[in-house]
């Protein structure tokens, strides 16, 4: 009997170490969100919207060019110049998320584009259908 319980606890206990890794495993990290809104940013200034476009979740195409053209056009704003993040002022994460079925993970951050302040909250997703920005906003 006191060797049947004994089995019985060691299942359980691996069980629950099994699920516990595979939830944890499963999240999006800071560092590769920062590292891969570094990439986007970098493929913006250079203009190069196919592979900006190619860091987009794919639930979530657009159309990139036409969209920082018009930004630019709007605001005066040259993201050829390049575009540094000054500072993150906000994060969140969750390993799922049911609006997204996966794990998603979002930054504010203040970002200096020719000279001039923005702020641009990024959402990065991760789920059955992909990995990629999901939401994008800015505001100057």
């Amino acid at each position: 009997m006191k060797k049947t319980l004994k089995n019985i606890f060691f299942t359980v206990a691996a069980l629950i170490c099994v699920v516990s890794l595979a939830s944890c495993s499963g999240g999006i990290k800071g560092d590769d969100a920062k590292a891969y809104i570094n990439d986007f940013f970098d493929a913006v200034s250079a203009e190069d919207y196919e592979r900006a476009e190619a860091l987009l979740h794919p639930d979530r195409p657009a159309d990139l060019e036409e969209f920082f053209l018009n930004i630019e056009k709007k605001e005066a704003l040259d993201f050829q110049s390049g575009i540094e993040v000054e500072r993150y002022t906000g994060m969140s994460s969750s390993y799922y998320d049911s609006t997204v079925d996966g794990s998603r993970y979002e930054l504010v951050m203040q970002v200096s584009v020719d000279e001039k302040n923005v702020e641009f909250t990024i959402e990065i997703v991760q789920n059955e259908n992909g990995y990629g920005i999901y939401n994008l906003n800015l505001d100057t």
